[in-house]
């Protein structure tokens, strides 16, 4: 009788030793991060990706008492800094800074990516500013409804900034609502930010389009004017600048947003724990104040709120390039 005892002592011992074992487990899971965390930019430092990007990363090393650093890795559309981060381990101490020009724009601009956008995990929209269109200040257009009669006037003689990213997006989007085709307008092209709000300051163009991060400098010293902000609501920073819906455009809202992915079957806890981060550091005034510093606010959603608002955002920039 001794021996089946003895049996099921050690059958009694094998459950109790894998509940232990996955009790451990799932502790070691729960630490997160246990480790330095990176924040991949895909642009050089100084944009508005980048230095919001920079505002979360110190109140996440804060909260976390744990070294949160921001890597830029620039060029290629976004592509290189995207295939690095869709190749990384899904223990997720790699994120992206994301935002619509290395997620839903991105399969539509550049033809040939070697990934699918829809495969990194989502962890969280952070923060958006409305892009607005400014012109010099000497500039005959007061209103946005000035720009548009100039446009159906003479399409031909039209001449904007045309750029990667929300910048295209804007006018693309402008141009459909009116009704004319932006093939027949002159688009200038641009390498960046900073150079489409200098043509635009110097009426080197008729009109352009920016954030309020780079544009207040210009606003300030009374070389651009805003015509209209493309958000939901006025900018608090110029009250008195009507939003397009306002002038009559209120399909024209566009944003330029950042939000956080990890690699691909990112650890389940780890999103668990950048979710609840995002939501809960948005609404320190520290982070408020240093969005505002650089022309942002916060606008935190859930994993799933972000892949939705990616998908529909996708939709509309496929229909835009699609003409």
């Amino acid at each position: 009788m001794r021996e089946p005892r003895s049996r099921a002592a050690m059958l009694l011992a094998v459950p109790i030793a894998l509940s232990t074992a996955a009790s451990t487990t799932v502790g070691a899971q729960e630490k997160y991060p246990a480790k330095a965390v990176e924040i991949v930019v895909p642009f050089v430092a100084g944009g508005s990706t980048d230095l919001g990007a920079r505002v979360f990363a110190e109140a996440l090393q804060t909260r976390w008492s744990s070294s949160v650093r921001v890597i830029n890795e620039p060029g290629g559309n976004t592509v290189p800094a995207v295939t690095n981060l869709m190749g990384a381990s899904p223990a997720g101490y790699s994120v992206l800074m994301d935002g619509p020009g290395s997620s839903s724009m991105l399969e539509t601009v550049v033809k040939t990516v070697p990934f699918k956008v829809d495969d990194r995990t989502f962890l969280g929209m952070a923060a958006q500013t409305p892009l607005m269109l400014v012109v010099a200040a000497d500039s005959p257009f007061k209103t946005l409804g000035d720009a548009v009669a100039a446009l159906k006037a003479d399409p031909s003689t039209f001449s904007w900034t045309s750029g990667a990213g929300t910048t295209d997006v804007t006018f693309r989007r402008l141009f459909q609502i009116v009704g004319i085709d932006y093939r027949k307008t002159r688009a200038i092209q641009v390498r960046g930010g900073a150079e489409a709000i200098n043509l635009a300051a110097g009426g080197h163009v008729m009109i352009g389009v920016g954030f309020w991060g780079s544009i207040a400098p210009l606003v300030t010293a009374k070389k651009l004017r805003v015509l209209a902000v493309a958000g939901p609501k006025r900018f608090a920073a110029i009250p008195d600048v009507p939003t397009t819906a306002e002038a009559s455009y209120p399909d024209l809202i566009v944003l330029q947003w950042i939000g956080f992915s990890g690699p691909p079957k990112m650890n389940a806890t780890a999103v668990d724990v950048w979710q609840k981060a995002i939501a809960e550091v948005s609404t320190a005034p520290k982070v408020i104040q240093g969005l505002e510093r650089v022309g942002l606010v916060p606008f935190p959603t859930t994993p799933a709120g972000m892949r939705d608002f990616v998908s529909k955002e996708r939709d509309i920039v496929k229909a835009l390039w699609s003409n």
